[in-house]
């Protein structure tokens, strides 16, 4: 294991290059066009501020009063370190998320698409929207992250929120 010191080192001159600060302004920027996307194409929801992250995950959610109700939530997320983004379904809590796990068992069973990444505590279910995201054509980018984002709620809705 290296230093922090040494770790600290290479990330230094990783910055110094310049390349990362201009990917990750651009990666904020891009979410915060989808953000404002989904602000003025869904009515429905009620959207969160974009949450930054520490270089392992950004993201914005979006409720509405039956989620809410329920202390669920939808979140559009980027993972850095995969470079993709997914839709998760997530709680207010842990106490909540658990409720719900085994209920959305049978929805991951009958849908190769939807899956829980057991290392991820942040979220109930998951469904990756696209694993190489074309920065460079944003609006084939919203699209296809609305669409998806669209499915994956109706499928959720269909096995347990029949009232979304």
């Amino acid at each position: 294991m290296k230093t922090l010191n040494v770790l600290i080192d290479k990330y230094t001159n990783y910055l110094q290059q310049g390349e990362i600060q201009i990917a990750y302004k651009a990666i904020l920027e891009f979410i915060g066009k989808l953000r404002a996307e989904f602000i003025r194409n869904n009515p429905e929801y009620d959207v969160s501020s974009i949450y930054q992250g520490y270089m392992d995950m950004s993201y914005f959610s979006l409720s509405t009063k039956t989620l809410r109700n329920k202390g669920l939530k939808i979140a559009i997320v980027y993972l850095h370190e995969k470079g993709a983004f997914e839709v998760w379904l997530s709680a207010r809590n842990r106490s909540i998320a658990k409720n719900y796990e085994s209920t959305l068992e049978n929805c991951i069973a009958c849908n190769s698409n939807i899956f829980h990444d057991k290392s991820n505590p942040d979220s109930i279910v998951e469904c990756r929207l696209t694993p190489n995201p074309n920065f460079e054509d944003p609006s084939s980018l919203i699209g296809i992250i609305d669409e998806g984002v669209k499915k994956f709620v109706s499928i959720i809705s269909d096995c347990v929120l029949k009232e979304i």
